[in-house]
């Protein structure tokens, strides 16, 4: 498994806490390690500006962050670059940590024979008229811009000369890098404190943090390097975190999907019921119903108003078709699937509604149950009807498995609330209707998040880091469905034989991860071929072969 954890701040604070307390690591060990780190990795993605002697400027706050810089100063100045330290506050009240890293490099500065520059608010704000730097505070002075102002720990608007100095910083010519995470970027949502720092590069220590990996954060901190500087898994002493992650490029090392049996047949590879399509608008059975085929389910069974019979089976002979009327025989199509998805462009009339609460009576009322994903028109139906609601949260108390998988916008509806207001508290929220309902909820968004709650009643979260803009573009949700199904379905048949012991709700969760990485890797891959501009959802089933091959 290729998991990795994403933290909050208050769950890296108390990783680093134990580090230091438990297994006594010493702070000025752990800080060295970070500034080693930071100073190679730099290097390494800046070689040309490393070949001469370049001029970098560290701007460090008073805090542990500004004892990361000021360590990294050191050892820049050592290896012959020419650095200025933007110091901020008074030295009363830098932290134990900083204050011991400014009195080291004070000393290297006193027999050194280089350029070693320490600006003091005070210089700063003689030089700096408010309007146009002079000087050596010229926006052209400086090949490497080094963020060390504020940590993980922020949780305020940056504000006063802060705020001036990170504008400021902003404004100038060279690269620029972030130590830990870009100052301004809230650790807990990715938000932005006020003004916010804008990285090319952030070496964060130890864990990715939550807000470089949602947006505007992770737009802001640019790319993202995790740096080992001996903090671990060790280090949460049990207590493990909420969150986890795949890294973008972790498909090149393969095995984030199981292996398929050499010597199954289609039933081992689960079958997938459809119910989607309007009458005469079969679209978006038809992408979702593709998507399915081509990421693994053995069977496929769509149902569908009359209307699309011929256009269905001519575009996919390889599903089975069922009209959709009043009769329609459900007990005996569940009876041939290990998942259904419910909901890519039904509409939301009445017979929509009808046979969504037929679906789902007869699933709370079935004793065998069956992973069941809610999406598009599925959704809107649940955020207007009281019943269907009622019927999930049944479900899910009988140990059915509801995947629900809404944009933003479907997310706002379902909770009853402003988007302002889900932007706002997006975590917060998305934890709170996952305890109500009982389901696994995709949050679709340039970075999405997936919720649910363990059987320890923990809320747990993943944050996806593949796709790209080019998704954002009509039918993609339907493809999303249709990976989220055939996943589902094979995770129903084999969860059972899993090497893992993992409860079914987790082994579901993690499949839906899967499925969100799965769809855009395939996106990111379209978007190779055909640009972000012109991608459209059929392209990213087109790179499914392609991307699968990988994982």
């Amino acid at each position: 498994m290729r998991w990795e954890y994403i933290v909050d701040a208050e769950e890296m604070q108390r990783a680093d806490h134990n580090t230091i307390e438990h297994f006594k690591i010493p702070q000025l060990v752990l800080m060295e390690r970070s500034a080693l780190a930071a100073r190679d990795l730099i290097r390494q993605r800046w070689r040309k500006i490393f070949e001469g002697e370049p001029k970098v400027l560290i701007a460090c706050g008073n805090g542990n962050n500004g004892g990361d810089g000021a360590a990294l100063a050191r050892l820049l100045f050592l290896t012959g670059c020419d650095v200025t330290v933007l110091v901020s506050g008074e030295r009363e009240k830098y932290s134990p940590a900083m204050r011991t890293q400014m009195e080291i490099l004070e000393r290297y500065r006193e027999k050194g024979d280089k350029t070693l520059h320490i600006l003091t608010d005070e210089k700063w704000i003689s030089i700096w008229d408010g309007h146009r730097p002079e000087g050596r505070l010229n926006s052209a002075a400086w090949d490497l811009v080094i963020d060390a102002l504020f940590g993980i720990g922020l949780s305020r608007e940056i504000t006063g000369i802060y705020r001036k100095k990170t504008e400021w910083l902003n404004g100038l010519s060279g690269k620029k890098a972030a130590l830990d995470i870009s100052s301004g970027i809230s650790a807990k949502d990715g938000h932005i404190l006020g003004c916010a720092f804008r990285a090319d590069l952030t070496v964060t220590f130890g864990f990715q943090k939550r807000g470089m990996a949602l947006y505007p954060g992770r737009e802001i901190c640019g790319e993202v390097i995790v740096a080992d500087i001996g903090i671990t898994e060790d280090s949460f002493l049990g207590e493990y975190p909420a969150g986890m992650t795949i890294g973008r490029d972790r498909w090149r090392e393969g095995g984030i999907l199981p292996r398929r049996n050499p010597n199954g047949h289609k039933g081992s590879f689960g079958k997938v019921l459809l119910y989607a399509g309007s009458a005469g608008t079969p679209g978006a059975a038809l992408l979702a119903g593709e998507a399915v085929l081509r990421s693994g389910a053995g069977m496929l069974q769509i149902v569908s108003p009359a209307e699309n019979r011929e256009l269905i089976l001519t575009r996919l002979p390889e599903a089975m078709y069922q009209a959709l009327t009043e009769q329609t025989d459900w007990e005996k199509l569940f009876g041939l699937c290990d998942a259904v998805v419910i909901g890519p462009g039904i509409g939301q009339d009445i017979a929509a509604q009808k046979s969504t609460e037929k679906i789902m009576t007869f699933m709370s009322e079935n004793k065998e149950i069956k992973p069941v994903i809610l999406d598009a028109d599925g959704l809107n139906l649940l955020a207007s009807s009281e019943r269907l609601f009622k019927l999930v949260k049944i479900y899910t108390a009988q140990g059915g498995i509801v995947i629900m998988t809404p944009h933003m916008a479907e997310l706002a509806r379902l909770l009853h609330c402003s988007m302002p207001d889900l932007q706002k508290e997006r975590m917060e929220k998305l934890e709170g209707y996952c305890r109500e309902t009982g389901a696994i909820l995709v949050s679709k968004d340039a970075a999405a998040v997936v919720g649910f709650h363990d059987s320890m009643d923990r809320f747990r979260y993943y944050v996806n880091q593949t796709g790209n803009s080019g998704m954002a573009t009509a039918g993609s949700g339907d493809v999303l469905s249709g990976i989220t199904g055939a996943l589902m379905a094979y995770t129903a048949v084999n969860h059972g034989g899993s090497r893992e012991k993992t409860d079914r709700k987790t082994a579901c969760f993690q499949a839906v991860c899967h499925a969100v990485y799965l769809h855009g890797l395939a996106g990111d891959m379209a978007a190779e071929k055909c640009g972000e501009v012109s991608m459209k959802a059929g392209d990213i089933i087109a790179a499914l072969p392609e991307t699968l091959n990988f994982l």
